[in-house]
């Protein structure tokens, strides 16, 4: 019980989202482009308006035209519309480890 650090809300929640962000090497999962972090959102794969839950492996970076444009349709069918089948899919997958394709 001697290294724990406290940390206030709003600390927890940037790091929390920098580390997704740095997971995914500073690109928005659906169109790859790469961004500074700041300029990245982060979206809920599953939408939380169908059950999708504020977990890690439910959330990816996104820029802010992806998310908004994927809105709360299925994250798959959405992404191969707009911009077909494509190795990002997989990356997806794996993080979110084949749920809700």
């Amino acid at each position: 019980m001697y290294n724990l650090v406290a940390l206030k809300s709003s600390d927890a929640k940037r790091m929390h989202k920098e580390a997704i962000v740095k997971a995914f090497n500073c690109k928005c999962v659906y169109c790859g482009t790469k961004y500074e972090s700041k300029d990245l959102t982060i979206d809920h794969v599953r939408p939380r308006c169908f059950g999708g839950q504020s977990f890690t492996s439910n959330l990816v970076p996104s820029c802010r035209r992806c998310n908004q444009a994927k809105g709360s349709r299925n994250w798959l069918e959405w992404m191969r519309e707009t911009f077909g089948i494509t190795e990002r899919e997989r990356d997806i997958m794996q993080h979110i480890g084949g749920q809700f394709a």
